[in-house]
């Protein structure tokens, strides 16, 4: 068995490190954080130069506001490092676009920290989708909440709004099931003082047959939903569409004439399983469950909400 990926993290204080991803890479003997760094108290950055340069660190996560993903996704890519970022990896199609281009060059994995597609659910979810509802023709979701923390960066231009926030979650599953670019998009946006979206709903045609709707909002009720229906039948997540629950579950799929099909399913920490994937993907060449393809593609999806949208 190989030895336990060592991690570095730049933005040791956020939120989602300490919260979500710092107990999995604690109580999994595949992962060993080995360096942490955070802004020095003059809001200096040079202990992420300093991480970068430990020879002891083979991976950095990164879950930095938004406007700093790319600086640091290039730096720690020149420092021979491999690289899971938070969503959005980047602010546009174009950095995208980038900084999957350095990390080819440099030879080291570059992932989105995109935790959904690693749940056991989602994956027989999108299994069941595939068998059983027929020729998909429309995906609605849903994921809205009440963010208290007017400082918080996602408010203002260092995070840029909701859609970059939490629309990988209501885009990336009709994604997965329909990766192609849309032949006409439409959005709409409440926006704060700061100029960016705090509330956004939005459509997308992805082809002549299939439709995906979204509403995001950082102003309403706790809201994870999903839905998805095809010519033969349809599956419905009415909550914990994201990360996914950590008890097993049921999956029922609704055929024609009402004709169910329940399908049991495990439950897993999401992210968790996204950290095993990572090491299989840099220590056994695995391919990524959301890889560059998928990452390029919403970025574009995404830009095109937002040009709608203004």
């Amino acid at each position: 068995m190989p030895e336990a990926l060592r991690w570095g993290v730049l933005g040791a204080s956020s939120r989602i490190y300490r919260g979500k991803v710092l107990p999995p890479l604690q109580a999994r003997a595949r992962h060993t954080v080995v360096a942490e760094a955070s802004r020095d108290a003059d809001g200096s950055d040079r202990p992420y130069a300093e991480l970068l340069a430990r020879s002891d660190v083979d991976a950095v996560y990164i879950p930095l506001p938004n406007d700093g993903h790319r600086r640091w996704i290039l730096a720690a890519l020149e420092a021979g490092k491999h690289v899971l970022c938070e969503k959005p990896l980047t602010m546009s199609p174009e950095h995208t676009d980038e900084v999957f281009e350095a990390a080819e060059s440099a030879g080291r994995a570059l992932v989105e920290a995109y935790m959904w597609p690693h749940h056991p659910r989602h994956q027989v979810l999108l299994e069941l989708v595939r068998e059983h509802l027929g020729e998909l023709r429309f995906s609605h979701a849903g994921f809205s909440f009440a963010l208290d923390r007017p400082a918080d960066h996602r408010f203002d231009a260092r995070g840029g709004g909701v859609l970059f926030d939490v629309g990988i979650y209501c885009l990336g599953p009709v994604l997965l099931l329909a990766p192609r670019a849309p032949l006409a998009v439409a959005a709409s946006a409440v926006r704060n003082e700061h100029g960016v979206d705090i509330s956004m709903t939005g459509w997308l045609a992805l082809d002549m047959g299939l439709r995906a709707t979204f509403e995001v909002s950082f102003e309403s009720v706790n809201r994870r939903s999903l839905q998805l229906t095809g010519t033969q039948g349809s599956i419905v997540i009415a909550d914990q569409m994201a990360p996914g629950p950590p008890t097993d579950s049921v999956l029922t799929v609704v055929g024609r004439n009402d004709r169910t099909l329940d399908v049991a399913v495990p439950g897993a920490d999401a992210y968790g399983e996204m950290l095993d994937q990572f090491a299989d993907v840099v220590q056994h060449a695995h391919a990524p469950r959301w890889g560059g393809a998928q990452s390029r593609l919403l970025a574009s999806w995404i830009d095109m909400l937002h040009h709608s949208a203004r």
